[in-house]
């Protein structure tokens, strides 16, 4: 099966990119520069060029989808629109013309509003779910929501399959895939939402913070605590492919646990003590469901911060 993997120079897409070639899919990657993998067929091109997109799309048996402007921030608000907006349709034009089947999207649990708040807001209920009403305060969130709207658009008249994944606060736990994530542009200084890292240890470092402040602005309130091993999220991508049933849905992708060490009910407690609680949530359990992935993609999270890599390294001397 032949896979085009747009954006696998980024962060996420190196995993993605591995975790194809090691269950045997012809994968080729096509991005503005070439992916930090070896073997791996390399496309130079944009998302808004569509011909250059057609061309690529030839022949392929499925597409996913990661290129973007990854935050606010890197560029003026209506350029990140224009790309990722104009993108997302160029890409899914491309494939219908093309003949490509299944699409990927890589959303974003920006689109339901809660990681870059311009102002305070509560959910309307917890733990979040696909159900839940999405109110995106800032530009990022509102294209990855529009992208959702578009591939359902393709579905419904085409019947194209349309699998968006609404990853959330994505980690880099292992060593080996961080050396290589701290490479790619994502951590380089281009965004407002980060410090410029070079290092695997400077990376942990802001993790390790995450978890000592309830109220880091990137992983603590603002985004409810949510983190994804990356391991996890590249292979929700991997599932989303293979899947021949869906025609179109949204799902949300991340870890069972929190990245706090604060029990999730007493997190409730103090920040939300107004919001109506569905499900338990028990230990540290997240404030956001993976059921519908687990129940339609067979998705279910391998990994956790207090078992890997990155935890091993914070009770070192290094780390401490």
């Amino acid at each position: 099966m032949n896979v085009l993997v747009l954006g696998g120079s980024g962060r996420i897409g190196g995993y993605i990119l591995r975790g194809l070639l090691r269950h045997g899919y012809i994968v080729s990657s096509y991005s503005r520069t070439a992916p930090l993998v070896e073997g791996v067929p390399f496309i130079q091109g944009d998302i808004t060029n569509l011909d250059q997109l057609k061309e690529a799309c030839h022949g392929q048996d499925a597409i996913i989808h990661l290129a973007a402007v990854p935050a606010p921030g890197w560029v003026p608000p209506e350029q990140l629109i224009r790309v990722n907006t104009l993108g997302t349709f160029n890409v899914l034009e491309a494939a219908f013309r093309e003949g490509v089947g299944k699409v990927v999207f890589a959303s974003s649990a920006a689109a339901m509003g809660f990681t870059f708040q311009r102002r305070e807001v509560n959910p309307r209920y917890l733990p979040l779910d696909e159900e839940h009403p999405c109110e995106p305060q800032d530009e990022y969130g509102l294209s990855k929501l529009v992208g959702e709207l578009t591939c359902k658009r393709y579905s419904d008249a085409y019947g194209m399959q349309t699998i968006c994944l609404r990853i959330n606060a994505n980690w880099h736990l292992d060593r080996k895939g961080a050396e290589i994530a701290v490479r790619s542009g994502f951590f380089r200084g281009n965004s407002g939402q980060y410090p410029e890292l070079r290092t695997v240890e400077e990376l942990w470092s802001e993790y390790r913070r995450c978890i000592e402040d309830p109220l880091h602005p990137k992983w603590g309130l603002n985004n409810l605590w949510a983190v994804t091993d990356v391991r996890d999220a590249a292979r929700a991508f991997r599932l989303a492919v293979e899947n021949d049933e869906i025609v179109h849905e949204v799902f949300l992708i991340n870890g069972d646990v929190t990245c706090s060490t604060v029990k999730t009910r007493a997190l409730i407690s103090r920040y939300y003590p107004d919001v109506p609680v569905k499900t338990p949530l028990e230990g540290n359990a997240s404030l956001a469901s993976n059921k519908k992935a687990a129940r339609m993609l067979g998705y279910r999270p391998q990994y956790t911060w207090r078992e890997s890599d990155f935890q091993i390294w914070m009770e070192s001397d290094a780390g401490r």
